[in-house]
């Protein structure tokens, strides 16, 4: 016997779950723009030494540079390049003005995490007014998949939403809180577990 479809009862409750998974996705954003294993300085650029010569550090401030080129770095590019795509193109299909994020990401944390809470409240701010645009959803899902896979790589970060936390059927307290994991293929699957008893 195979399920019923959720649309097959209350035709609404699929494109509510689209929204809930979308304004998951963008409250995740600035939080996923992470620096806490890559550089923000620029590539420093060395010169070729010759291979014959013994050369001791003392551990000057070459040693301490953090690399600019870990995964958190990639992760930050990856997730920048996205979004910045995706803005461009919500804006010219609803005809309205979004942020203009810089071509790089800022070389500064906290710069870099205030463009992506402007980033975060225009998109929340415009999710009522998105249609089934094919090339928005493909920008959607690659955005939306990058967001999740950066969270994996941090080691599953803390969830960060603007959503109310809904009730626990096993405990009755108010403590479920919501999370979208990457299924098989890599589309999205949610996941629902109360803080307080465990249960998912």
């Amino acid at each position: 016997m195979s399920a019923i479809p959720v649309d097959a009862i209350d035709p609404e409750a699929g494109y509510r779950e689209w929204v809930a998974r979308y304004l998951w996705h963008v409250d995740q954003l600035p939080h996923v723009i992470d620096y806490s294993d890559s550089g923000v300085l620029a590539p420093v650029r060395l010169k070729a030494s010759r291979t014959d010569q013994i050369r001791v550090s003392g551990g000057g401030y070459i040693d301490n540079v953090p690399v600019a080129d870990g995964p958190g770095a990639r992760d930050n590019r990856a997730i920048w390049d996205a979004l910045r795509a995706y803005l461009v193109a919500a804006a010219s299909h609803l005809g309205v003005e979004a942020p203009i994020l810089p071509a790089t990401v800022p070389g500064d944390a906290e710069l870099a995490r205030q463009w992506a809470y402007a980033a975060n409240e225009w998109l929340a701010a415009i999710v009522e007014h998105l249609l089934d645009w094919p090339d928005l959803t493909a920008l959607e899902e690659r955005l939306f998949g990058l967001i999740r896979r950066a969270r994996r790589r941090q080691g599953g970060a803390a969830v960060v939403t603007t959503a109310p936390l809904e009730l626990c059927e096993t405990c009755g307290a108010r403590e479920v809180q919501i999370d979208w994991l990457d299924g098989p293929g890599g589309a999205p699957v949610l996941s629902r577990a109360c803080r307080v008893c465990g249960e998912t």
